[in-house]
């Protein structure tokens, strides 16, 4: 199941859910996005978010993917959501944007 929101501060989130294992449980993703997709798989994304594995329903996993990627966003250097709004505005390339998670935990 995948689900679309947004804009978050400039960006559009998609998240994904799927069964794991015995299919009692299902795990997450989500593509923190420059402009709205029209799926998950088709995403421009700016980076991506793993959501957990172990939620007991579908509609908790899109949550807690949903929560991860807000919380991202909210790290991000305020310029981030200007670089969001000209991508969607005049579709330059921007690369790819590291997920501030990666620095927190190497510093902590």
């Amino acid at each position: 199941m995948e689900r679309i929101w947004g804009p978050v501060n400039g960006f559009y989130l998609a998240a994904y859910a799927a069964p794991v294992a015995d299919g009692q449980r299902f795990c997450s993703y989500a593509k923190v996005c420059w402009t709205r997709p029209e799926s998950y798989w088709d995403a421009d994304c700016a980076f991506k978010i793993f959501g957990g594995e172990h939620h007991p329903s579908v509609e908790g996993a899109l949550g807690a993917a949903a929560l991860e990627a807000r919380n991202e966003i909210s790290y991000l250097p305020s310029h981030a959501r200007t670089l969001a709004e000209q991508r969607q505005r005049d579709h330059v390339d921007i690369p790819r944007l590291f997920a501030t998670a990666f620095f927190r935990h190497r510093m902590a």
